[in-house]
């Protein structure tokens, strides 16, 4: 039987492994990209396969660019293309002029 872990537990366990929380936030920014592809995607109606089709890129690409595996910029670059997104550069709250 699987045990279904609560919310509350899981942060009491990253409080004890601050690495974890480190790397989370370290990946971030590729979490955003890849979130931000899908529900463009799946807001269209678009299979992942139609996707790479329109953005010349084959299925597995896409698939891992969802997964946020960017390994090369220019898929991402292609995939926003085809969805016509565009990627914005902002500063973070921490910035300061």
């Amino acid at each position: 039987m699987t045990k279904f872990v609560t919310m509350n537990e899981i942060a009491e366990r990253l409080e004890s492994r601050p690495q974890i929380i480190e790397e989370m936030l370290k990946d971030e920014p590729r979490y955003q990209i890849a979130r931000a592809i899908i529900a463009e995607r799946t807001r269209r109606g678009w299979s992942q396969g139609t996707l790479a089709r329109k953005a010349r890129l084959t299925q597995a690409q896409v698939s891992r660019l969802e997964r946020a595996r960017i390994g090369n910029f220019v898929t991402v670059l292609k995939t926003l293309d085809a969805l016509d997104l565009k990627l914005e550069i902002v500063p973070t709250k921490h910035h300061k002029v």
